[in-house]
């Protein structure tokens, strides 16, 4: 017996093929709301099938199928994959959630799951039973899981690139020297930035010395600043010009030079390149061996 609004509601047995009675809703409708409660989805499902038959009353039945798009809606459901140690799918395994039976066919599809942790175990011929603990959230659609079973041989290590040790031949492997060749290509690359950061410093210390050479040139044909001549003029734009370009090679090869001593100085450790600088007319140039 269960008691709706005051109302006490008795049961009576019926056979499966009879539709719910006034008292099969209501009850129906009762046991739906204390099972969404406890996030028992599916049978909270079950039950608003009951109560939202057309033979129960239309208030009851509306409000059970609205009820049902919102339990759809949050129920999650969970897509099982299953390889074999080659990486091959397995569609004959049995899987039991929490005990019960869940399938012994995979093929692919979404299962409706409550939401919560549930034990999942995997279970295939030849080979031994694998458990996993899942958590699955309200609302969350198609979770991919997969797992692998010791079904089948292991696979060749002969074909499996090792990741520390020599090749079968006695060379090095790429896990290796893959370390050196990072710091060696760091180490360049802070090189090449340190680079172009002296060379940033050049510029601005050569234009830094025609700004001044304009600058006292201005000053010697126009040293009162009223009255200057055209050409008085030009040379102190000049000088104006070639001082902001010195400042800003002064600047940016600062910034370039100290990043390229920081990518050198904290490239991993290996054979560090030899690298050279070489002055020449109009410049300078690095050479080396990287």
């Amino acid at each position: 017996m269960a008691v709706l609004g005051g109302l006490a509601l008795t049961a009576r047995p019926a056979r499966a093929s009879d539709p719910p009675s006034v008292s099969d809703c209501l009850m129906a409708a009762e046991a739906s709301l204390k099972l969404r409660a406890d996030h028992k989805l599916r049978l909270t499902r079950t039950q608003l099938a009951v109560c939202s038959s057309p033979s129960c009353p239309g208030e009851v039945r509306q409000e059970c199928m609205h009820r049902i798009d919102e339990v759809n809606a949050a129920a999650p459901t969970i897509v099982l994959a299953v390889k074999n140690r080659a990486g091959h799918d397995l569609s004959a395994v049995r899987v039991t959630v929490d005990g019960q039976l869940a399938t012994d066919h995979l093929d692919g599809s979404a299962m409706p799951i409550d939401p919560g942790p549930h034990e999942f175990t995997f279970e295939a011929s030849g080979a031994p039973p694998l458990t996993e603990t899942v958590i699955l959230h309200e609302g969350e659609k198609d979770r991919r899981e997969t797992v692998t079973l010791a079904v089948g041989p292991a696979p060749d290590p002969s074909t499996v690139a090792p990741l520390s040790g020599t090749t079968p031949g006695g060379g090095a492997t790429d896990a290796t020297s893959r370390p050196a060749s990072t710091g060696k290509a760091q180490r360049v690359a802070g090189i090449v930035v340190g680079a172009v950061g002296v060379g940033g410093l050049a510029v601005g210390g050569i234009f830094g010395t025609l700004a001044s050479s304009s600058w006292k040139t201005a000053q010697r044909e126009c040293p009162d600043h009223t009255g200057c001549s055209s050409q008085a003029m030009n040379d102190r734009s000049d000088a104006v010009t070639r001082a902001t370009v010195s400042t800003v090679g002064f600047i940016a090869g600062g910034v370039l030079l100290a990043s390229g001593v920081v990518l050198y100085l904290t490239a991993p450790k290996g054979d560090s390149p030899r690298v050279g600088f070489e002055a020449k007319p109009g410049g300078f140039a690095v050479n080396g061996e990287f």
